[in-house]
């Protein structure tokens, strides 16, 4: 079962919720994933329209960005998806190289709100994510990231496992990541 238990958190009352069962999912979730439905979940409207903001930025030739300036074009907007827990979702990206590392920050590729999945593609952070101490992924780092690079690395996720987008400032994007 999910017990709840209220917490007051700086004078404003919040839900804790407490995992007891192994499946993760209350007893009105799983009478709502036995109903045949078409669901589209909000996380997944959200990179639809990130996604397409990006085609629109990228169909822009380089000359009618000129004569907008103070417009920003980008073509990549970033965002990290967080868990029903509150935590960041991670994964790692050129596994089995030197070049290996962990990231919270994707770029959307394709979007399936029918199938409620996703492709993203892996924003590499100038810096590592990862506290040598703990070997977790710390939110202090995540903060101190100053530049994102395309990676090209992509993987495929499904969106009913978020419950959260928290887009990026698209500025912090570099075109792709130059291996030293």
């Amino acid at each position: 079962m999910l017990s709840i238990r209220d917490v007051n958190l700086r004078g404003m009352k919040s839900m804790l919720y407490e995992d007891d069962q192994k499946e993760g999912h209350s007893e009105k979730d799983k009478k709502h994933h036995d109903i045949k439905c078409n669901c589209t979940t909000c996380v997944c409207e959200v990179l639809e329209d990130i996604l397409e903001q990006q085609r629109k930025n990228e169909e822009l030739c380089d000359s009618i960005k000129s004569l907008k300036p103070s417009r920003n074009h980008h073509e990549t907007i970033p965002f990290m998806l967080q868990t029903p827990y509150g935590h960041p979702f991670f994964t790692f990206g050129k596994i089995g190289t030197d070049k290996c590392f962990v990231t919270v920050f994707f770029r959307v590729v394709k979007v399936d709100c029918k199938k409620n999945c996703a492709l993203l593609e892996l924003l590499k952070p100038d810096k590592s994510i990862i506290d040598c101490e703990t070997d977790c992924v710390e939110i202090d780092k995540i903060c101190e990231v100053e530049i994102l690079f395309r990676t090209g690395e992509c993987i495929f996720i499904d969106l009913s496992c978020y419950s959260a987008v928290n887009i990026i400032s698209p500025e912090l994007v570099k075109k792709k990541h130059k291996h030293k």
